[in-house]
């Protein structure tokens, strides 16, 4: 056996660590993202009235009102459903049902960046 250091490195152990490291890491970022997917759903089905949804829905707000686009189509399709609030008309609910699908598409991705941000925190990612 050759005494040169190439020779001497334990190649088989550094691969079984290599692969322990790969495994803990999707098991780290399974549990990240199974958290944020489980943060989504207790807003998604709580009642709105709690302190941790007020809050949150402070900060999406207040990132939302840094964007100048963002708070225009929000202002502008808020007023649209205000508008069709009492839709009778096919029409109409139609209107109401594409404001509401838009304010929750402004809202949403920001929501969403927030929890995963708070997650990520927590787990030191």
């Amino acid at each position: 056996m050759s005494t040169e250091p190439g020779n001497m490195h334990d190649w088989d152990f550094e691969s079984e660590s290599e692969k322990e490291f790969k495994c803990d890491m999707e098991q780290r970022d399974n549990d990240i993202s199974d958290a944020i997917a489980e943060r989504i759903r207790d807003l998604e089905i709580s009642s709105g009235h709690g302190d941790a949804e007020q809050k949150l829905m402070e900060r999406v707000l207040a990132k939302l009102f840094q964007s100048d686009i963002a708070t225009e189509t929000f202002h502008c399709y808020l007023f649209k459903l205000w508008q069709t609030r009492n839709a009778q008309e096919e029409e109409d609910k139609k209107k109401m049902a594409r404001a509401a699908h838009v304010i929750a598409n402004t809202i949403a991705p920001i929501m969403r960046d927030i929890v995963s941000s708070e997650i990520h925190k927590e787990f030191g990612a």
